[in-house]
């Protein structure tokens, strides 16, 4: 090699070696003290349509329109991916870069009005947050404040060139997409994670509906954005995982009931461990508990609405609970972080919420690891806890024994009778499940049975009994246990069931006011003809 091949062989070396140390996190102070992963992060957005469905406008978070859709294309999603990347390759970015993005959630033009748009809607948004916590002070990101953060350096670059292979996937979805959730997507991805956020909408607007088919919409929104993921070849399509703040937890657990494929769940500060979300959940048809089998973890902190007993009836998940005393719900997004820059940014905490949201991620990665790579270890092993002082309470609810779903119990039944169902049952129940069926499931086999399998109700009267074992305390399983007694003659054991479902069935809040009547009168005519 002559000289001057062998100078210009070492200065390319010293170039690339260059771009590569460009990419190191310590270069982006947006990143704290989080330990980022072997990748480089590529990042790319994709403006995509549901043709099934009409366009939408965008709707603030007071419900204002704006934005009405000019395209004829469908339902608008914008679709933002982090991924494991090659070093070097791709364009820098700005935080403003997933600021300006906020504008572009249902009209997806280039000018200057969306991007002025994006960065009042942020400030509006960090006041109100702000606002939750410190009622007393009306103050909101100034100018100079605001540039600081839209300065800052990113570790992801647009459209760097893939790694090689599949990778989990991530989905986290937030209705602010991309710029509340893109650190802890960039942390993922280092990891070897393609992460993906979206923002679930409404069914007339941007703005997700806080309702019951809100949350049914939501899930929609999230198939359709899977689907669309489902194109990308690094995306393992088989290791999927659900990431979620606030609310949209409660989707990502709508999702799980739905769907067998999603190995773990990750509420983030949400509201699906309060009353009110449950209720939302349970007005579902859609959602039953009992289909959520996937291992959750519960990131929370005080609040008077939060409490771990509102998740104590999902059984067949393993469950992990990390309370974090002195950080709140928005911290936990990229506030938490951006509070070392822009002091109390959205409210004065008591702890550091720098240092929070970095053990809360660090907690995210290692359950990912572990449910989804396979890792093995305790999630709050000693090693891990003995440095996190953020974190004061953890405790894990194991997964009781689980039975099969409902296609194996109805092929069960043709293959070896209603005896195997029985012994399954208590099997199930010497194993330390003490109700192994629900409640769904003993009114969707009766009414499979109904049609001409058990004209003599002998199989119904028999699955009432084991349903008796489990909730004696219901009116609505007394009444059936009664009725398919009183069918097969036995009436004796007809009138004991029909008096217990009548004295239970004012307080059983597992009855609506109009299903108390009916049973009622079902029950008091059943009674007294039996009494004649």
């Amino acid at each position: 090699m002559t000289t001057t091949k062998k100078y210009t062989a070492i200065l390319l070396l010293l170039v690339i070696l260059g771009c590569q140390k460009q990419d190191t996190v310590d270069n982006f102070p947006i990143m704290g003290d989080l330990p980022m992963g072997e990748y480089q992060v590529g990042f790319q957005t994709l403006f995509t349509y549901d043709l099934t469905k009409n366009a939408i406008p965008y709707s603030d978070w007071d419900g204002n329109l704006y934005q009405s859709p000019t395209s004829e294309n469908g339902r608008q999603y914008q679709i933002n991916i982090w991924y494991p990347a090659q070093p070097g390759s791709g364009t820098p970015l700005k935080y403003a870069d997933y600021v300006d993005l906020m504008g572009k959630q249902t009209n997806f033009g280039e000018s200057e009005e969306q991007k002025a748009f994006a960065r009042q809607t942020f400030i509006t948004q960090t006041r109100n947050l702000r606002n939750i916590r410190d009622t007393e002070n009306k103050v909101e990101l100034n100018t100079e404040q605001l540039n600081q953060l839209l300065d800052l350096d990113i570790f992801a670059r647009l459209d760097a060139k893939a790694a090689e292979g599949q990778y989990p996937v991530v989905i986290y979805p937030n209705g602010s997409s991309p710029a509340y959730q893109s650190i802890t997507c960039e942390f993922l991805a280092s990891h070897g994670y393609v992460t993906v956020a979206f923002a679930p909408k409404g069914r007339f607007s941007s703005g997700m509906e806080i309702s019951t088919i809100g949350l049914e919409v939501a899930v929609d929104d999230l198939e359709f954005v899977l689907g669309k993921v489902s194109e990308k070849s690094n995306a393992n399509m088989n290791q999927i995982s659900i990431l979620a703040n606030a609310i949209s937890s409660s989707v990502g657990a709508a999702a799980v009931s739905r769907n067998e494929k999603f190995k773990a769940l990750i509420s983030l500060e949400g509201g699906f461990i309060s009353a009110f979300e449950q209720r939302l959940l349970n007005g579902s048809s859609f959602y039953e508990p009992e289909n959520i089998q996937t291992p959750i973890l519960f990131i929370y902190s005080p609040h008077p609405s939060i409490d771990p007993k509102y998740t104590s009836h999902l059984k067949y998940a393993d469950r992990y609970y990390a309370h974090f005393p002195q950080i709140s719900e928005f911290a936990m997004l990229n506030y938490g972080m951006f509070d070392e820059f822009i002091p109390d940014i959205i409210g004065a905490h008591s702890g550091n919420t720098k240092k929070g949201f970095e053990t809360a991620n660090e907690l995210i990665l290692r359950f990912l690891n572990q449910t989804t790579k396979g890792e093995s270890g305790e999630l709050f092993d000693d090693s891990f806890m003995s440095s996190r002082n953020q974190i004061d309470t953890t405790f894990v609810l194991p997964s009781l024994p689980k039975p099969p779903n409902m296609a194996v119990l109805k092929d069960t039944f043709w293959k070896e009778g209603l005896d195997a169902i029985e012994t399954m049952y208590q099997q199930l129940k010497s194993e330390g499940n003490p109700q192994p069926f629900s409640m769904n499931f003993y009114t969707e086999y009766r009414d499979w049975l109904a049609w001409k399998k058990d004209e003599d109700y002998v199989y119904r009267s028999r699955l009432y009994d084991l349903a008796y074992d489990s909730y004696p305390k219901s009116a609505r399983i007394n009444y059936y246990a009664g009725y398919f007694s009183m069918k097969r003659e036995m009436n004796e054991k007809a009138k004991r069931f029909y008096r217990q479902a009548l004295s239970l069935c004012e307080s059983d809040e597992d009855l609506s006011t109009s299903e108390k009547s009916t049973l009622r009168t079902y029950a008091s005519d059943d009674l007294n003809s039996l009494l004649k």
